[in-house]
């Protein structure tokens, strides 16, 4: 099948000059769509091989119709991403004057992505959205009203439309993320990004078991975000972009402890990062790196502060437990240290760490915490006496 594409029209809108530049040439077999949804159906459908939707902007965040129907359609895979900057302009009919205008139509994001603008030149001026740039410039080009759109300088020319006012963005660095979607999967590549949702089952400390996961293998996440579920109030999914590919032995290692732990887990897609392609990606040791000496010492740097870490909260519950028992109940308790050993070092042999060593390590901590407690009960007991 040769590989068609769709994107979010009519024509001259930002997805469309967003794909061609993906592409490197306007030759492509490309359809135009009126919405989002409309071309991602039209995806999942085989109407097409591959749909442009954009994501998130770098001024209003993030797209959720984009990210909601992607999570809702198991078939879709994230397989490439284009970043573009955007430059709105004020767009009218010719011989319209900027005093005359009643009306300003564009898409919401645009819109909102030139508030300042709007609030400064066009006080009580109503908005109205539609679901493109393009189709504000061509819905303007068509009427007879002094109305006037927010859009791209190639939707004034396709649409015979005189720029009013160049660059009216609020924020000059705006940029835009596109994503190309498709029912096929990427080969691995380097340097990658992979994307996924997670939810976490409802207990404490549940996100940072996750995120742990994450710095304990030096992968480096670029994006996290929250949204609703949509089943229950509270119920939250996680979206998660990270530096590499799924494939990539450390990044699957992660991945696979991570769906252990989740509620729900998918990978939306693991695709080239846009502009780096070509460039020499940083991973762990014995993965085909260039990392000094240096650097990977910074590393186990970080890992044993978070060890100490780990170690301080652990001492903080066996302390609260003590407390709790108050010399009511005993204070080792051999089923449960076997329990966890257990867990450990089958824990252990999945990570690749010796299970001896954490027999090891585990036998001194339990002593070192038994002892503990036994002190916290000699205290209380003392205290008891003196009052």
């Amino acid at each position: 099948m040769n590989e068609t594409y769709g994107y979010l029209g009519p024509k001259a809108t930002h997805c469309e000059e967003a794909l061609y530049l993906y592409l490197g040439t306007e030759t492509a077999n490309a359809t135009a769509y009126p919405s989002i949804p409309q071309v991602l159906t039209a995806v999942s459908e085989d109407r097409v091989s591959h749909g442009i939707v954009p994501l998130e902007n770098s001024i209003e965040g993030t797209v959720n119709l984009t990210l909601d129907l992607i999570v809702s359609d198991p078939q879709l895979n994230i397989v490439g991403e284009v970043i573009l900057p955007i430059k709105h302009n004020l767009l009218v009919r010719s011989g319209v004057s900027k005093e005359e205008i009643k009306l300003i139509i564009s898409h919401p994001q645009a819109l909102a992505q030139c508030r300042k603008y709007l609030n400064s030149h066009f006080p009580g001026v109503p908005l109205r959205e539609v679901d493109s740039t393009a189709e504000a410039a061509r819905i303007v080009s068509s009427g007879k009203e002094p109305v006037a759109a927010i859009g791209n300088e190639k939707a004034a020319a396709n649409y015979g439309l005189e720029i009013q006012e160049y660059d009216i963005q609020d924020c000059r660095e705006n940029q835009t993320r596109f994503v190309v979607i498709s029912k096929k999967e990427t080969p691995a590549t380097k340097p990658a990004k992979t994307t996924l949702v997670i939810s976490i089952t409802d207990r404490p400390g549940g996100l940072y078991q996750i995120l742990k996961e994450f710095a304990l293998a030096n992968i480096n996440l670029t994006k996290i975000e929250s949204r609703p579920a949509k089943r229950n109030l509270g119920d939250y999914l996680f979206f998660i972009d990270l530096v590499g590919h799924r494939e990539d032995p450390a990044v699957k290692k992660c991945l696979e402890s991570i769906e252990d732990m989740a509620a729900l887990f998918r990978v939306l897609g693991s695709y080239p990062i846009w502009g780096k392609t070509g460039q020499t990606e940083n991973h762990l040791a014995g993965e085909g790196t260039n990392l000094s000496v240096e650097e990977l010492r910074q590393d186990i740097d970080i890992i044993d502060y978070q060890i100490v870490e780990l170690l301080a909260k652990r001492t903080q519950l066996v302390t609260l437990i003590g407390t709790l028992k108050n010399g009511r109940d005993a204070v080792r308790d051999t089923r449960r240290e076997q329990e966890i050993l257990k867990r450990v070092k089958k824990n252990a042999l999945k990570k690749g760490v010796s299970p001896e060593l954490m027999e090891k390590i585990y036998g001194i901590l339990f002593d070192h915490f038994v002892k503990l407690q036994e002190k916290q009960q000699t205290g209380t007991v003392m205290s008891i006496l003196n009052n």
